[in-house]
């Protein structure tokens, strides 16, 4: 409010200042008009050899020509014109004795969620998608080992048996594909267009542009590949028997967790989950029937 007030107020006197310039710009621009008329009014008198007019005439103009001396002595010469802003002292002297603005509190409360266990969730619709590339007489019927839905909508599927990444539109059509040097595992997001993949030893990062796949760098590791997650900066890569963090650029930051017992030897650990600091690990066991006997991707539509 004082803020409002005040800025008001240097307005208002900036205001009358250019009003009062403005009528000194008028004033000067009257009489040089004046003076330019009388100018052309004798020269015209004396070319028709009117002496008695032309001596009036020569009088009004030595009189205009005072009052256009006169004017800036009058009005410039001796006039100083400065703004100036004087703070209010009580108010400068209140602000310093203050620590700060305010105080920020900070309530923390426990929410506690009644889960219901025997809730069920039932499909009502099932729709299957034919994502196999179409002319390859060869291909495999694929093992969609993995899932992501990027922002936009589009959704790319790890077809593990062909060695390949598949770029599915918002209708589920098969727009782009990139091949891998092995059979992938897993996925994760890392960017709004950008995913990285996880095969053999290696995490292959793969970007969306223009509705398709473009092979970005490549990270080797020490170990097996399987289950991959981006997580507040940072990769978390499962192998056979340990759950590792890296950096972007492939940097250990830490084993978060290993089992050097030998107990996870027959399992993959595929599925990294984050919720809040909690890092859950899905075990996945290896059995043959199970992975590859998926033909098609099956899109579910549900109600809980």
């Amino acid at each position: 409010m004082l803020e409002k007030k005040t800025l008001q107020e240097m307005k208002d006197t900036l205001t009358k200042l250019q009003a009062s310039l403005k009528s000194d710009v008028d004033k000067c621009s009257t009489l040089r008009n004046e003076l330019k008329q009388l100018g052309d009014a004798i020269q015209d008198i004396s070319d028709k050899s009117m002496q008695e007019l032309s001596l009036i005439a020569s009088i009004k103009c030595q009189d205009k020509i005072q009052q256009f001396e006169k004017y800036p002595n009058l009005n410039f010469v001796q006039l100083t014109s400065s703004i100036t802003f004087q703070p209010n002292n009580e108010i400068v002297q209140y602000l310093s004795k203050l620590s700060g603005l305010g105080r920020i509190d900070h309530h923390a409360q426990t929410l506690t969620v009644q889960a219901n266990p025997k809730e069920v969730i039932r499909f009502n619709r099932k729709f299957e998608y034919d994502v196999r590339l179409k002319g390859v007489s060869n291909e495999k019927y694929g093992s969609i080992t993995d899932i992501c839905i990027l922002p936009n909508g589009q959704v790319l599927v790890v077809d593990q048996l062909n060695k390949n990444v598949k770029l599915l539109n918002q209708q589920y059509q098969l727009v782009s594909h990139c091949s891998v040097s092995d059979q992938p595992d897993c996925m994760c997001q890392i960017a709004p267009s950008e995913v990285g993949v996880t095969f053999g030893s290696d995490v292959q990062f793969i970007k969306v542009n223009n509705s398709q796949l473009v092979t970005d760098r490549n990270l080797q590791f020490p170990h097996r590949c399987i289950g991959i997650a981006f997580h507040q900066g940072d990769l978390f890569v499962t192998s056979r028997t340990a759950l590792y963090n890296y950096s972007l650029c492939g940097k250990l930051v830490s084993i978060v967790h290993e089992d050097e017992s030998g107990g996870l030897a027959c399992y993959n650990n595929v599925g990294l989950i984050f919720i809040n600091k909690n890092c859950i690990m899905k075990n996945c066991k290896l059995i043959e029937e199970d992975i590859y006997n998926s033909k098609k991707l099956n899109v579910f539509q549900y109600n809980t």
